[in-house]
């Protein structure tokens, strides 16, 4: 009989305070068989490179940015380990340095029989070759990811993908290595496609009941960010996202919402500077702060513990109160990542950002007086983007008091309302993410603007090379250790100036 984690109840009262409720099932709380039963059965958790045409990111950025752990196979090994499987590896093959075929070797000598990939739509390419030199192992493998959701059934058009996970990995894996290793048919599994049944989508779980992500095994000195000093972490200390940006994908689970309790998110920050060392803890919460009274509680344990550890966290302009703020740069936040998107008020309506001008300012400001630095995220080159509206992005980015900024190219991926817009305005063919999906990957999908690129480029020289930046970019190089990334960053952008700026 297959056991189950908890899950985050989807009824009316489950959040209607902001919160969660756990609907705990009769069975016990972790799935699988009790710890002391031991299974056989080999698992390798594999992300693999992007080989991503579709990246929003400019090429000078995108080389140097870093290379994060995968914060869900570390989640999906904790859950694994805890069902009794103990022969499970992760491979990174970014942090590694594998090419396909040191992948491919990796796995021929760790004899696999179940091989579990992650990725998103744009990174296919690279996640296919995973599979593919998984599948010359003799193992059965599964594709996983936020990108399933939307294409589960074409992805089993590739011939070295068995399943496709759809939902929470977390509970999906446990349940397929289980049915393996006693023989049984995997299709009565929630979440699990194959291509003679679809097992729906399988529900968010309450991490808690999890564990931590295991980091056992990976290469930690081997992650870095272009922005943090090493050794660094990353860590979620909530999921879900109730705001319906038009450029962002949302899976099923992402639409409820979970905390964690600030005795385990703390607990978790403990463990990682006493046990891995290290000097700055990454959020990546959809919006750290959208439960404000929980921060404030995580704040004062980490005073309380005397935790001296740095932090930085993403969050929304109109969720940043000052009090709040102070707070937060009181237990050690250095740095707040703002969705900020635009400088264009009617472009951010059509972003559905929920925002305006007045707002992004107030934030931004405030979290620089409160002593915590700003990064802000843009994207230029938004369907019918103007080139006045372009420089009213640049202008906000230059007004404001960041320290750091990205712009991205404006991108429509696949289960978006900006996708559903670009198909219908005739700048995007309706059937790109499916031919993409099945193999055709020799042509990115089209900007939305002809000139994207380039106003990525100049927004990026625009902001960093500015005079005013020496000093701001001298202290985080000489903070992180970033200094050669950094450098090679600013020659990169530099060298790609041409008379064309002047156009913008």
């Amino acid at each position: 009989m297959r056991k189950t984690l908890p899950v985050i109840s989807t009824g009316a009262a489950g959040t209607a305070s902001g919160g969660c409720s756990t609907a705990v099932a009769k069975t016990p709380a972790r799935p699988g068989l009790p710890r002391w039963r031991k299974r056989n059965l080999r698992i390798a958790l594999v992300r693999h490179h992007d080989l991503c045409l579709n990246t929003r990111q400019i090429t000078q950025i995108q080389k140097r940015a870093g290379v994060l752990p995968h914060l869900g196979l570390g989640y999906i090994h904790t859950a694994l380990k805890s069902a009794g499987f103990h022969n499970v590896i992760q491979v990174d093959t970014p942090a590694l340095g594998l090419d396909s075929e040191g992948l491919r070797k990796l796995l021929a000598d760790f004899e696999p029989d179940l091989v579990g990939v992650s990725t998103t739509t744009p990174g296919l390419p690279g996640a296919v070759e995973a599979c593919q030199a998984a599948k010359s192992t003799g193992a059965k493998v599964i594709l996983g990811g936020p990108h399933s959701e939307v294409y589960a059934h074409e992805n089993l058009f590739h011939d070295c993908i068995d399943y496709v996970g759809v939902g929470e990995g977390i509970t999906i894996m446990p349940e397929l290595a289980e049915a393996m290793e006693q023989g049984d048919k995997p299709e009565g599994i929630r979440g699990l496609v194959t291509r003679e049944h679809d097992g729906g989508a399988a529900p968010m779980v309450n991490l808690e009941e999890v564990g931590w992500p295991s980091r056992d095994g990976l290469p930690m000195n081997s992650y870095y960010s272009i922005m943090a000093p090493r050794p660094f972490a990353t860590m979620i200390s909530s999921r879900g996202c109730p705001f319906k940006c038009s450029f962002c994908f949302k899976q099923a689970v992402d639409k409820k919402s979970m905390y964690r309790s600030p005795e385990d998110v703390v607990g978790e920050m403990t463990e990682l500077k006493d046990r891995w060392g290290v000097k700055e803890i990454m959020f990546y919460d959809d919006v750290f702060t959208l439960h404000r009274g929980r921060v404030r509680e995580i704040c004062a344990l980490i005073g309380e513990q005397g935790l001296k550890v740095r932090w930085e966290a993403p969050t929304r302009v109109d969720l940043v109160p000052e009090p709040l703020l102070e707070a937060m740069a009181g237990a050690g936040c250095v740095r707040l990542r703002f969705g900020i998107e635009h400088g264009d008020s009617e472009i951010l309506k059509r972003m559905r950002k929920e925002s305006d001008i007045e707002k992004i300012e107030r934030a931004v400001t405030s979290a620089h007086e409160a002593g915590i630095k700003g990064f802000g995220y843009f994207i230029v080159g938004w369907l019918g983007e103007t080139q006045e509206q372009f420089r009213a992005t640049i202008d906000l980015a230059c007004r404001i008091p960041l320290d750091y900024a990205s712009f991205y190219t404006a991108t429509p991926l696949p289960g978006t309302p900006l996708h559903t817009e670009s198909v219908a305005a005739g700048q995007i063919p309706a059937d790109y993410w499916d031919r993409f999906v099945q193999g055709e990957f020799d042509a990115r999908i089209g900007y939305l603007v002809p000139d994207a690129q380039r106003r990525a480029q100049a927004a990026y020289r625009a902001f960093f090379l500015r005079r005013s930046m020496a000093k701001p970019l001298l202290s985080h190089m000489a903070s992180t250790g970033q200094w050669r990334n950094t450098l090679d960053g600013l020659r990169s952008l530099a060298r790609s100036t041409s008379n064309t700026d002047r156009d913008f």
